[in-house]
């Protein structure tokens, strides 16, 4: 048996407005359930307390579904432009690639199958209904952890998001890369890359790992 070498660095991406564009992972499953305008509300709940009820009420929408129809919903997704070519541009490189969300973790699993990403993180939805919460300060510790596990100092991590849930793992990494259109103040370090396609922003990574 061949052994792999290790990855020489590790991409990290968040996923709604970054690796997807236009309708996020919730809307576009919502929309076949004809909760569209209920989605729109519950997308600009902002407390923690009130995301956690709203998640709970999304998951009674799902429970009739199969779990392979949910995963067909998403099919309709756009991907940003460059995804599939930047990521595996990044891992002809020899860097990881990981997806962290705190959109649904099957949702993300499919697009980590989709785009070949090694590591995943999100909000699971267990078979019971219960359900393991993901949040901003959880995708920071994710990026940590994968760090440890793959022997990698934090200048070799980069992380890619769009969004001030991304701050915590954008802080996490050595090379962070904002793509929203306004950046967070007090972010010395923070690259700035509105609205950029994700093999530009490879070729980014790439040149300076």
């Amino acid at each position: 048996m061949v052994q792999m070498p290790s990855p020489s660095g590790l991409a990290i991406f968040d996923l709604d407005g970054t690796l997807l564009r236009g309708p996020t992972v919730c809307e576009l499953l919502a929309e076949p359930l004809g909760q569209t305008a209920r989605m729109r509300e519950i997308e600009a709940l902002a407390s923690e307390p009130q995301i956690r009820k709203a998640r709970l009420e999304m998951s009674r929408w799902y429970r009739c579904v199969p779990a392979s129809v949910l995963t067909d919903y998403l099919s309709k997704a756009t991907l940003a432009p460059g995804a599939v070519e930047g990521t595996r541009l990044l891992r002809r490189a020899g860097i990881a690639v990981a997806i962290a969300s705190i959109t649904w973790e099957f949702a993300v699993q499919e697009f980590a199958r989709i785009l070949d990403a090694q590591f995943f993180l999100g909000t699971a939805l267990r078979p019971n209904g219960s359900i393991r919460h993901c949040w901003a300060r959880d995708k920071a510790l994710f990026a940590s952890r994968i760090e440890r596990k793959l022997g990698l100092p934090k200048s070799r991590i980069a992380a890619v998001g769009d969004t001030v849930n991304d701050i915590p793992m954008l802080r996490a990494a050595g090379l962070p890369i904002f793509l929203g259109k306004t950046p967070p103040s007090r972010f010395n370090r923070l690259i700035h890359m509105p609205d950029a396609r994700i093999d530009h922003i490879a070729r980014y990574i790439t040149a300076r790992f």
